[in-house]
């Protein structure tokens, strides 16, 4: 990973002039990790120097955290938009594949860049939404966030010019995290993320109810994450009224989830697909220990700093959290390894460098 990151090299002005006015276009505005993501990239690329215009095929409520940023948050209606307008831009960013067809009739009028969040749900996602699922072969140019990613869609798409640029996060200037220790003799485990089956919120109850009566005494798992109506039938199902459940719903506020990051000692990703997984990527900053099962695109920033698990098994997760329990005096060892995984791969820095060099590979 380290040497992935580092053989984009120095980036110069000359890579600035050349992508000086950028347009970034998001699906939606809503508190949802792709927004999210795009907020992070239009705010680094802003930092660089670059000229950003930012777009929504539908509007909403996470508009206000561009706008507190400086970005003026415009909407487009792909049924009468004119497409040869993008030729005022030197670089075109669309983001997600629910943006894949306007990529693919912007492209022949500017340099496109079609940014797929998205890995083993992209054909569900397709059929059940009514997207153009040729968007990804007529694509000129994509980039994809994760090797977990791009094994997936070199395997089921025809792709013409495919890139991996890992996700990053915007670290607080001066912010180091505080120790990974256990203070009240338990362990606390966080699961953050919508509630929705893809998450293996279930999967992580589950673990909880297979741990020996003595390690569960020490355990408490939290969980954070808006329940979505369309999911309904799944989140009803599951039992959050526990002693050792925590369930703090949807959490908008960063420096309340800033805080919750601060207060558990390990971060648990068992989703059943991630491309990538913010979660994991603020655990690491916040220097937590980590627990991602295999479908989860940022494995490379678990490395000695948690485990692996097999996706979907409830009692893969449960042998790692009663190591975490048993264990509990590696857990700063291993948050503070977390760290410095998140410093070697998924800083603004080196995010910038990689995105400038898959820009740079464009093929028109």
């Amino acid at each position: 990973v380290q040497g992935h990151c580092s053989s984009a090299g120095n980036v110069g002005k000359g890579y600035i002039m050349k992508y000086k006015r950028i347009m970034l276009l998001s699906h939606e505005m809503t508190y949802t990790g792709a927004p999210n993501s795009l907020l992070n990239v239009a705010s680094v690329l802003k930092k660089h120097g670059h000229s950003v215009s930012v777009f929504t095929l539908t509007e909403g409520v996470f508009s206000m955290e561009f706008e507190k940023k400086g970005f003026r948050v415009k909407k487009i209606d792909e049924s009468s938009f004119d497409y040869s307008s993008v030729s005022a831009y030197d670089l075109i960013v669309a983001n997600t594949v629910f943006c894949g067809s306007f990529a693919v009739k912007a492209q022949s009028a500017a340099p496109v860049l079609l940014y797929i969040r998205e890995a083993l749900d992209l054909p569900d996602i397709i059929s059940e939404c009514g997207l153009d699922g040729e968007c990804i072969s007529r694509a000129e140019n994509i980039i994809c966030v994760s090797e977990y990613a791009e094994e997936f869609i070199r395997k089921n798409y025809r792709v013409k010019n495919l890139s991996v640029v890992h996700n990053f996060l915007n670290k607080p200037v001066l912010y180091s995290p505080r120790k990974n220790i256990s203070k009240d003799g338990r362990v606390h485990f966080l699961a953050a993320g919508t509630v929705e089956k893809r998450k293996g919120i279930d999967v992580a109850l589950n673990a909880l109810e297979l741990l020996p009566e003595d390690i569960k005494r020490r355990a408490v798992l939290h969980i954070a994450g808006k329940k979505p109506e369309w999911s309904r039938s799944y989140w009803e199902q599951l039992e959050f009224d526990r002693p050792e459940v925590i369930y703090h719903g949807e959490i908008t506020d960063k420096r309340e989830m800033f805080r919750l990051y601060d207060s558990v000692n390990c971060v648990i990703v068992p989703s059943l697909d991630e491309s990538c997984s913010l979660a994991a990527l603020e655990g690491a900053m916040h220097g937590r220990a980590l627990i991602l099962s295999e479908n989860v695109g940022a494995k490379y920033i678990a490395w000695h700093s948690g485990f692996i698990v097999k996706t979907g098994s409830a009692r893969s997760l449960a042998e790692a959290m009663s190591f975490m329990i048993k264990e509990s005096p590696e857990l700063e060892y291993m948050g503070e390894r977390s760290y410095k995984n998140f410093l070697e791969t998924s800083t603004a820095g080196i995010y910038y460098r990689n995105f400038i060099k898959a820009a740079a590979g464009i093929k028109r």
